[in-house]
């Protein structure tokens, strides 16, 4: 297990602000009044002020007991030191469980789905996100990343475990020149590699191209799965 902490309202990268900001915004589209939520790996409390206000009752779990304190202090909201792992909460008791850049923190990600799925109630939804990748491994750019599991690994499990599983697709839209050239790498030979620059550096027209949907039109960043109704 390892940690890694970004608070949109303070982070300098402004690449990763509009990422986490539509993610919470997809996840948002899902929350109903009445629901029970889970939000595993609250972190600094950053999404936990937005769902508390939006729920019937909220429960945050997070690892690392100094980001507890941070995230109590931020939304007087019931987090609790604990390892999405190993969850200590009763089968079936949640409506809604919100897993968002966990998974891949855990070394044992299919601890983490097993836990959401004993956890979530038999018509409950669940939405959690990790990095997509075609197969599974270690990172080799965040150290933080023990194993992010590939796109099929992950889909197949859920697939086992739910009745509904909606997958969709965090990506940076590109036109078709666009991929094929990122395709070959040729972006700087076509006069194509400002606009990818601008977007590691959070320049807003280009993050205004990320988008969220059930197909990629363009590169892949994060995989997001929306599941319900338990089998």
């Amino acid at each position: 297990m390892t940690l890694e902490r970004l608070d949109i309202h303070s982070c300098e990268d402004k690449f990763q602000v509009a990422q986490h900001r539509g993610r919470y915004d997809f996840a948002l589209q899902y929350l109903q009044p009445a629901d029970s939520v889970l939000e595993i790996g609250t972190g600094l409390g950053v999404f936990t002020e937005e769902l508390c206000p939006r729920c019937a009752s909220y429960t945050g779990v997070e690892y690392d007991e100094a980001a507890c304190q941070a995230a109590r202090q931020r939304t007087n909201a019931n987090v609790l030191q604990g390892d999405a792992r190993h969850l200590s909460f009763p089968d079936n008791h949640f409506s809604y469980i919100i897993c968002l850049e966990v998974l891949e923190h855990l070394g044992d990600w299919k601890a983490g789905v097993t836990g959401i799925h004993r956890c979530l109630s038999p018509d409950g939804r669940a939405v959690i996100s990790v990095p997509w990748r075609r197969t599974g491994g270690k990172s080799a750019t965040n150290e933080y990343h023990l194993y992010e599991p590939g796109e099929r690994e992950l889909v197949t499990m859920f697939n086992a475990l739910f009745r509904k599983v909606d997958v969709f697709y965090q990506y940076f839209e590109e036109s078709a020149v666009m991929t094929v050239a990122r395709g070959l790498h040729i972006r700087r030979f076509l006069g194509l590699d400002r606009i990818y620059a601008d977007l590691t550096r959070g320049l807003p027209e280009a993050t205004a191209r990320l988008r969220i949907g059930p197909v990629a039109k363009g590169m892949k960043l994060v995989l997001i799965i929306a599941a319900s109704g338990k089998k």
